[in-house]
């Protein structure tokens, strides 16, 4: 019988299931493996905090979950990665299929997150500004700050502050993070236009009733001129969304006098040119001024035509 210190449902390793009497157990489907010499109950999900706490107990003493790993535990939204990251300040051999491991010079910032050690929020923001490109580290931004796990000012402060590598790349993504963004295509569309150089679309734009209520919200828009851009991803076209989506645009049209420029995945990322110039004529079109020609600083963040957004 295994001992009563014995927890299957937190990762183990092959050692501690031989001490258990449980060797056998681990082929017959009861467990699977994590890692390589690490396991766990097979009814637990494979979730980021298992998997960290599994790369933790394999890795040496000091180490320090971050990069892709410590955006996810902090609820960040950033690109898939095969890997499992460990940050260490010193030296170490250390070689498990699935963990990729960093050496850094300058201290870490470590907090507690789940129980495990992991780089705060705005330092995962600047270490992933040399790996990601301006939209996802933004996106990054963006998702944090929806997390409330750190603010606009708050990173930007510590990208201007920061002595590492990349600093120049994690200062202009900072200064485009905002508050109360709703997804990754909503950042992306709202890059799209800035990069363009047209105005920058206030976000999160709240409709309130007479006695001060929030009633509607509008992703991204001009609240003088009552012109918004909104983004449909996939889930607007389920169940009921459509009528409600339909109904709020109506109301706010006829009753308030917004207009509305609806973008879905397609025009962000296969024709983000032809989305510019509809985005420039609708707000020539409500008297907005625009400074012509436009821009050409989005195009090396817009090259791909088979992106795909949620």
């Amino acid at each position: 019988m295994p001992s009563a210190d014995f927890d299957p449902t937190q990762p183990f390793s092959g050692e501690e299931a031989c001490e258990a009497g449980l060797r056998r157990a681990l082929r017959d489907g009861r467990f699977r493996r994590i890692f390589h010499g690490m396991y766990i109950d097979a009814r637990i999900p494979d979730t980021v905090v298992v998997r960290s706490r599994a790369a933790l107990r394999l890795a040496p003493e000091g180490g320090v979950l971050s990069h892709w790993t410590a955006a996810r535990l902090w609820g960040g939204v950033v690109p898939e990665h095969a890997n499992t990251h460990v940050s260490f300040t010193r030296d170490v051999r250390f070689r498990v299929e699935g963990i990729k491991h960093h050496r850094f010079r300058h201290r870490l910032h470590i907090v507690r997150r789940h129980g495990l050690q992991v780089t705060g929020p705005e330092q995962t923001f600047v270490h992933l500004a040399r790996h990601l490109n301006l939209l996802d580290l933004v996106a990054l931004g963006d998702s944090l700050v929806r997390k409330a796990v750190t603010t606009p000012a708050g990173l930007l402060a510590y990208a201007q502050g920061w002595e590492g590598q990349c600093r120049r790349e994690a200062v202009a993504a900072a200064r485009l993070v905002r508050d109360h963004v709703d997804s990754v295509p909503e950042t992306k569309l709202r890059l799209l236009l800035v990069l363009a150089g047209l105005p920058e679309p206030e976000v999160d734009i709240r409709i309130h009733d007479a006695d001060g209520t929030v009633v509607f919200r509008i992703d991204l828009g001009y609240r003088a001129a009552k012109l918004a851009f909104e983004y449909d991803g996939r889930w607007h076209d389920e169940d009921e969304q459509p009528a409600m989506d339909e109904s709020r645009r109506q109301y706010l049209s006829i009753e308030e006098g917004w207009r509305f420029e609806i973008f879905v995945a397609k025009d962000v990322f296969e024709t983000p040119e032809a989305t510019i110039e509809r985005a420039a004529a609708a707000l020539e079109a409500v008297g907005v001024r625009i400074d012509r020609p436009l821009s050409d600083a989005w195009r090396p963040h817009f090259r791909c035509p088979t992106a795909q957004a949620a």
